[in-house]
């Protein structure tokens, strides 16, 4: 900036020398007074001589001249042209009877008016110079402001907002010859090293997850040992328990037995749920629960279903209608699972299930519905979401993550199908197939 100021003091200086140097070069019409008087005394004798001799006008040094008379009707107004015109305007004069010098008449010199028009463009051209050559620097200055100062700016501008928006591949032109090179080095080092620690922080937090979901997926080993030891116990001491020849100090131990090793089994069922949970979070934040989707026939529902029907709470309200499907058979398992599951856990009654198939939209839909108090209805949009639990007492003291329908939705969703969780006179899922 100290540069540039002293710049354009120079400029103007040599601006104004320029000026005073055109304008004191500038020729002017001078006048010589001598010549001007020799003219006046030779009109003078002329006319003393005889007074009506004596030319009028004529030319003497380059200049033109003619003589007006008092006499004359138009003096005045021939003097006043003359005075306006910036001629040299000179007196004739003769003695009186008085002694003094009489006034008869004027001589005026005619000054060159194409020299005056040449001196006046000769200015104008000087002037025009002159404001082109400071219009001119004023210009190069901005011009040097705007590429060294306000352009590099607007690049860093544009960079910091890069790296606000989390776009840490940007990089920053270097340029040492702004005011802004060092700076700009020194932005470009803290991206990269930015860069790298988000790339150390997310391979961080992949490792962390990877190391959740393998724990996860061990400790279910144990678990199925816990309750495989718990289902064996159990087997043998109610064979022990149904035994006539104990006595019923050993049928109390027994019975106690059984039924602390029923809570051992239901602890484990509780803890293998829980573990269950994690892993399929984990591996969803991994986006490891990949859906391969294909063509399947309609009748692996039936299986699905018949599969999970442990306690024969399940009734088929329609028979279902034989066609292909697009879906994965895993995680549409995993879907069925879930949602069966959920009912066992808050409802606790009959399920019924519906089938219908549009062949107009090509779809099935498959409807389930249980008989439990089903969801608030100010909550029942929010079910399918991440983490979501009701707010009800019951749902409360039962055990669970609020991961069950949320990876429903996704699978469902990543299957080109939906799913709707709604309230009639008990909780109802509908999943809508696509048919191939």
């Amino acid at each position: 900036m100290k540069k540039m100021i002293i710049g354009f003091t120079v400029l103007l200086i040599v601006c104004y020398g320029i000026t005073v140097s055109f304008i004191n070069r500038t020729s002017e019409n001078n006048v010589d007074v001598t010549v001007l008087n020799a003219v006046v005394k030779s009109i003078e004798e002329e006319l003393q001589a005889d007074p009506t001799s004596g030319s009028r006008s004529g030319t003497t040094a380059g200049m033109a001249y003619e003589s007006i008379f008092t006499t004359d009707k138009d003096y005045q107004a021939r003097l006043f042209e003359a005075i306006k015109n910036s001629n040299t305007v000179m007196d004739l004069t003769k003695p009186s009877a008085s002694g003094r010098d009489e006034i008869f008449g004027k001589v005026i010199f005619s000054t060159d008016s194409f020299q005056v028009a040449a001196q006046k463009n000769n200015l104008l051209i000087g002037i025009s110079i002159i404001f082109l050559i400071i219009v001119g620097g004023v210009y190069g200055i901005l011009g040097s402001v705007y590429f060294s100062i306000l352009k590099p700016f607007g690049v860093m501008k544009q960079f910091a907002q890069k790296i606000a928006d989390g776009d840490l591949e940007f990089k920053l032109p270097m340029d040492r010859g702004n005011y802004f090179g060092a700076f700009t080095e020194s932005f470009d080092l803290m991206r990269e090293e930015l860069r790298k620690a988000r790339q150390g922080e997310y391979q961080a937090n992949i490792s962390k997850k990877e190391l959740v979901a393998e724990l996860s997926h061990d400790i279910k080993t144990p678990v199925a040992t816990i309750k495989a030891i718990c289902e064996l116990l159990l087997a043998k001491l109610d064979g022990v328990k149904t035994d006539a020849q104990q006595g019923a100090t050993a049928a109390m131990v027994i019975t106690e037995s059984i039924e602390k090793i029923e809570v051992i089994n239901s602890k484990a069922d509780v803890i293998d749920a829980l573990i269950g949970n994690l892993f399929h979070a984990t591996l969803e934040e991994l986006e490891m629960l990949k859906v391969n989707v294909g063509e399947h026939p309609s009748t692996v529902i039936l299986q699905m279903f018949k599969d999970i029907d442990s306690f024969g709470k399940i009734h088929f309200k329609n028979d279902l209608a034989e066609c292909l499907i697009v879906c994965d058979s895993l995680r549409l398992s995993q879907v069925i699972d879930n949602i069966i599951s959920n009912s066992y856990k808050y409802a606790d009654t009959a399920i019924d299930i519906w089938f219908n198939v549009n062949k107009t939209e090509k779809k099935l839909a498959v409807t389930i519905k249980d008989y439990g108090d089903g969801v608030d209805p100010d909550e029942c949009p929010l079910v399918c979401e991440k983490f979501f639990r009701g707010s009800g007492e019951k749902v409360k003291n039962i055990p669970g993550s609020g991961l069950g329908l949320y990876l429903a939705k996704q699978f469902i969703e990543a299957m080109g199908g939906t799913i709707y969780c709604y309230n009639a006179n008990g909780f109802m899922v509908e999943l809508q197939l696509k048919m191939a």
